[in-house]
């Protein structure tokens, strides 16, 4: 009788989706809790002098955003996520935001210093694609976030990593926890002061397009693919590396990618935020001193910890789509 209750529930867990196969508004890798906040001290001294800084010149910067349906609240916020780096960046003297709805216009290009993108991103027409390469060979910066790189048939995902360096491969392309922390390369200003080991409790991809000129910055063991219901042992880990954290620079322009950032309470990660707002500074070929003050911003306490122990699952309010 154990046996054919324990092959019910299983049977049970797999059609409600919490085995490998997510559903809509389903959760993913709910064990995932944010990492304990940390001493600002010990963030100051990865981040090093920053106070007074200022922006070479006025910059523009355009959000790229859209509406998530699959997820539970919590994983794929691009509207919250939207309005807290938005909001954030807004505050900069010289630094104007403007947020572009699935994807940029051929005036914010022309305007933009750089582009943000942290959506599922539409079909892209051969109009976009050209006016998405021509701003980054013109010189153009651009930060790619987690399901930005993912695009399908295969044929779209190599065409998206001519313009962003690394892109989904359907077909080839996994999806699934990080189990282990990430190696880093701190020889690049990005990770200029970490140590060669980042943890950041998230979710990425693997197995993707990676055309030629990408420099890899960080990477991690791959382990099961899809959901996952817990931790693993590092014997279930691959024996080689994938890419987490890139840059790529197709003709003038600059660009920063990474597929972790599913989960909302990274945003609120101070190493991950010195790390995003670095890209920023790079991709739009500033120092990144003057963005600095923003990653403590809302997230230090009065005893000076910085972070969150909020794992912001099922937060009220998530707004699915344009009618809502």
């Amino acid at each position: 009788m154990a046996k054919y209750h324990n092959l019910f529930l299983y049977t049970l867990a797999v059609c409600c989706g919490t085995i490998f196969f997510p559903r809509i508004g389903s959760a993913q890798h709910t064990w995932q809790k944010p990492k304990a906040p940390i001493p600002k001290a010990k963030v100051e001294a990865i981040i090093g002098p920053y106070l007074g800084a200022a922006l070479t010149k006025p910059r523009n910067v355009v959000w790229v955003w859209g509406y998530d349906k699959p997820h539970q609240p919590g994983a794929h916020d691009y509207l919250r996520v939207r309005d807290l780096m938005t909001g954030l960046l807004d505050g900069v003297p010289d630094l104007t935001v403007e947020p572009a709805y699935q994807f940029p216009t051929l005036e914010q290009f022309d305007r933009a210093d750089l582009v943000v993108m942290y959506l599922h991103l539409p079909q892209l027409t051969e109009r976009q694609y050209l006016a998405l390469s021509s701003y980054l060979n013109g010189g153009g910066g651009l930060v790619a976030i987690h399901e930005t790189a993912i695009i399908r048939p295969a044929a779209e995902g190599k065409k998206l990593a001519q313009c962003l360096g690394m892109a989904w491969d359907e077909g080839r392309s996994k999806w699934g926890a990080i189990f282990e922390d990430i190696t880093i390369e701190n020889r690049h200003p990005i990770f200029a002061g970490f140590p060669n080991k980042l943890s950041i409790a998230d979710e990425f991809y693997w197995d993707l397009n990676q055309v030629d000129g990408v420099d890899v910055l960080g990477s991690v063991r791959t382990g099961p693919d899809k959901n996952s219901l817990a931790p693993v042992a590092p014997s279930q880990l691959s024996e080689s590396y994938s890419p987490m954290f890139w840059t790529f620079q197709p003709g003038r322009g600059r660009v920063f990618g990474t597929t972790l950032g599913h989960n909302t309470f990274s945003y609120f990660d101070p190493e991950l935020r010195v790390i995003l707002f670095r890209a920023m500074a790079w991709a739009m070929r500033e120092k990144p001193e003057p963005l600095m003050p923003l990653v403590f911003e809302g997230i230090t306490s009065s005893t000076g910890m910085v972070g969150t122990r909020d794992s912001m699952r099922n937060w009220e309010g998530k707004q699915r789509g344009p009618s809502e």
